[in-house]
């Protein structure tokens, strides 16, 4: 996928913004708090129909304003036109249009344009705690199969709604219905013994090709592996079928202790997934470079992964990463990524790039500066063709170069 156009409004502190990507990489500069960020969140909530940072869409919403909006128009690798256009007020909730259709939910969107993101608080996935790699195996699974974001979808919406039950069995002091409770716990087991295969089935893909992209970003000879802990299952299990058995058994085990603690304690939400590097486990034997050159291998095979499953070159995003990388990985990262798809990079300033500042731009790349909100000077690569028509509503504030020359354009408004 090749993103040509976004244009959003009244997102975090970008009142309007109006951006003509390059086909390769896009690096977007500014101090702290002027709006970088938020450009890449504008470009996530298209095609991931959510902000990789805020937890909730209202804390996109630019301060003393009632709607938000985000739009991205490009071209998928068969040379498709694809618009997605996601509107957000607080009376109308979220409304998703995919190629001047209204989708009827996330599922609809989430996959069309496959992205990969990468920011400082991932390293979470390596050395923290299980939700965090478990959230790691959500968003790539339900970018690759549907099925299995609306298994996800059902299984949290049974979860609240069982231990709500469960949580008000435990005010009252009192026991609980059984055959109330097993009436979610049907639901509840068998997508949650769906889940818990197809992450079987993904890690046993995904640990060659995390193997050889470690390899690529850095790790050498250091042998990396991954192995699924799901919870309540002890051996290997290779069907739907042992899942489902095993999470009933386990639910009739744990009924006692869940009244006396309000919630649930079993499924696939207790679940984690080790990674080790040579036999250790990362998160007690690893040194704080391989935490990182871990972490941009599994980013890398995140891609190879998605690439190969949504036969769609996946978009990336790396938001404020190269601060915390020493100069041969930070130059690794933003090699590797150019040549595998359009990247969008976030930095205070190129001296964060050194391997840069000695290059003129590349004729596919661009380079934008945010400012309060507001993208000022862009420069451009020689490569850089304009579209052929502006986005509609777009009233955008700076004008685009017609030639394929490189040059500069400054921000009039």
């Amino acid at each position: 996928m090749h993103i040509r156009r976004l244009f959003f409004r009244n997102v975090r502190n970008h009142a309007e913004t109006e951006l003509y990507a390059a086909s390769r990489v896009n690096v977007i500069t500014g101090l702290n708090g002027q709006g970088k960020t938020s450009i890449l969140e504008a470009l996530s909530l298209c095609t991931l129909t959510r902000s990789f940072v805020a937890s909730q869409d209202v804390a996109l919403l630019r301060r003393g304003e009632k709607n938000m909006i985000a739009r991205i128009e490009g071209v998928s690798d068969y040379s498709a036109p694809r618009r997605i256009e996601v509107v957000w007020s607080h009376e109308g909730g979220k409304k998703i249009t995919l190629d001047e259709s209204p989708a009827a939910n996330s599922a609809q969107i989430i996959g069309a344009v496959p992205t990969v993101v990468l920011f400082p608080d991932l390293k979470a996935i390596t050395g923290g705690p299980p939700i965090h790699r478990r959230r790691f195996l959500d968003l790539v699974l339900s970018q690759a199969k549907r099925k299995y974001l609306e298994d996800l979808i059902q299984y949290r919406r049974l979860l609240k709604q069982r231990n709500a039950v469960l949580s008000e069995a435990r005010k009252r002091g009192k026991g609980i219905d059984a055959a109330l409770l097993e009436s979610w716990d049907e639901g509840l087991v068998d997508r949650g013994a769906r889940l818990m295969y197809e992450r079987t089935k993904f890690l046993r893909k995904f640990e060659p090709i995390l193997r050889e992209t470690a390899e690529e970003v850095a790790l050498g000879a250091d042998e990396i592996g991954v192995e699924y802990t799901p919870d309540s299952v002890a051996g290997t299990v290779d069907s739907v079928n042992e899942y489902r058995d095993t999470l009933w058994l386990r639910s009739k085990e744990v009924r006692g202790r869940e009244v006396r603690r309000g919630t649930t304690l079993f499924g696939p939400h207790r679940d984690d997934f080790r990674m080790m590097i040579n036999g250790g486990d990362v998160r007690i034997s690893a040194s704080q470079g391989q935490h990182k050159t871990l972490l941009i291998g599994l980013k890398v095979a995140e891609f190879h992964y998605l690439a190969r499953q949504c036969a769609e070159t996946p978009l990336i995003l790396l938001d404020d990463i190269f601060g915390d990388l020493d100069a041969y990985r930070a130059e690794r990262v933003y090699d590797i990524t150019r040549n595998l798809a359009q990247v969008f990079i976030t930095v205070v300033s190129f001296d964060m790039l050194p391997f840069l500042r000695s290059r003129d731009l590349a004729p596919d790349d661009a380079h934008y500066e945010v400012e309060r909100g507001r993208i000022g000077t862009t420069h451009y690569g020689s490569g850089f063709t304009k579209p052929e028509k502006s986005l509609p509503n777009g009233n955008s504030r700076f004008n685009v170069p017609d030639s394929n020359s490189t040059k500069t354009v400054k921000n009039e408004a």
